[in-house]
């Protein structure tokens, strides 16, 4: 299992340091060996969150940064045109050198919707029209020379068992926030589906908050137990509150990588290994 961290870019500070703030975050989280580094899209501050454009922050990031993998955490696909949103996620695909993870969503936020013009009830059968548009591009003509591989680096961020059966049928990355623990969950059966379903290269991100005053045992206790942690591929974790500044998400980080890391060495049976 590789280590991922995702912020929001939220903050009381104005955009501009907020975002310089997340470049750096992003060049701490490589040298602390995260895998990958996602940023979150908010459309109008919704959420507390800074950031509508993640691609073009990714692409500042990108230049200061050499290997980890570079995700959005997620773009509301019914929001965007498919091929301007696979034309741009190819530009940065050539600049980071093919480390982008395209992480895709049906989106929460109604105000969003509305101020784009897309009806909000229709989000989910519009996402999956925009993620097959999405995948014929990046499966056909080459929209830049040189980007690829992106099509095996899509992802699809969902709460619902149709939403993980939809990733499946595509081959697409699931990225799962949703508690196992709470009531009627199925989201361990959904996820031993979509892994029954995908033979080829299968992908659960699973998405864990972290609050800056839990230790690292209690962290590690608490997802050694939890039931969806043996499908995940990848652990996105994210500190809170999520406007949480650069400091106390920089102290989150080091105890991530360099005290749970170490803790989190066998979960159910199988070998979790945190790079």
């Amino acid at each position: 299992m590789q280590l991922g961290y995702l912020t929001h870019v939220a903050g009381h500070d104005r955009p501009a340091e907020v975002y310089r703030e997340t470049v750096e975050l992003a060049v701490a989280a490589e040298a602390l060996g995260f895998a990958s580094f996602w940023v979150a899209q908010h459309h109008g501050g919704a959420f507390g969150g800074l950031l509508p454009s993640p691609l073009v922050l990714l692409a500042a990031v990108a230049e200061r940064t050499t290997t980890i993998r570079l995700g959005t955490a997620v773009i509301a696909a019914p929001l965007e045109n498919p091929r301007r949103l696979a034309e741009d996620a190819a530009v940065l695909e050539v600049l980071s050198g093919g480390r982008l993870n395209l992480g895709i969503g049906a989106g929460a936020d109604t105000r969003a919707s509305a101020a784009f013009g897309r009806d909000h009830a229709a989000r989910h059968g519009d996402c999956i029209d925009v993620v097959d548009t999405l995948c014929a591009l990046l499966e056909g003509e080459e929209l830049v020379p040189g980007a690829t591989g992106l099509r095996r680096r899509l992802w699809w961020a969902t709460g619902s068992s149709a939403g993980v059966d939809a990733a499946a049928a595509r081959g697409i990355g699931v990225i799962s926030g949703r508690p196992p623990d709470a009531p009627n969950s199925t989201v361990v059966d959904d996820l031993t589906r979509y892994w029954t379903c995908v033979v080829d290269d299968p992908r659960v991100a699973v998405s864990r908050l972290v609050h800056p005053g839990q230790r690292a045992d209690q962290l590690a206790a608490a997802w050694s137990a939890d039931p969806a942690m043996p499908w995940a591929s990848e652990l996105i974790t994210q500190t809170q509150p999520v406007w949480a500044g650069l400091t106390t998400q920089l102290h989150v980080m080091r105890m991530l990588a360099g005290e749970l890391a170490p803790a989190l060495t066998v979960l159910s049976g199988s070998s979790l290994v945190l790079t």
